[in-house]
């Protein structure tokens, strides 16, 4: 997993493959990962709501279960500045 993003490229790149049905099954993954933080980060943020993190999964796995996810309007709107800020950098 590539750790050199930023919290906003990581977040626009979950939020995107949420909007796209990307996340088909459950994954465990390590709790301070980039992608559980970011999806930690976006649920207490109100941009997701169904997803399902679990960190008491075992002592060192999470469960991500993003398969039920949707974006909330806030979550539409967060991804939308997202993508416009990403477009003006490039």
């Amino acid at each position: 997993m590539t750790t050199n993003l930023s919290r906003n490229d990581e977040l626009r790149g979950v939020l995107s493959d949420i909007v796209r049905k990307r996340f088909i099954n459950s994954r465990q993954v390590n709790p301070v990962s980039n992608l559980f933080l970011t999806t930690k980060y976006a649920v207490d943020h109100g941009y997701i709501t169904g997803a399902i993190l679990d960190e008491t999964f075992s002592s060192t796995l999470a469960e991500l279960n993003l398969k039920n996810a949707t974006l909330t309007k806030q979550g539409h709107r967060k991804l939308a500045e997202l993508i416009n800020q990403h477009t003006k950098e490039n």
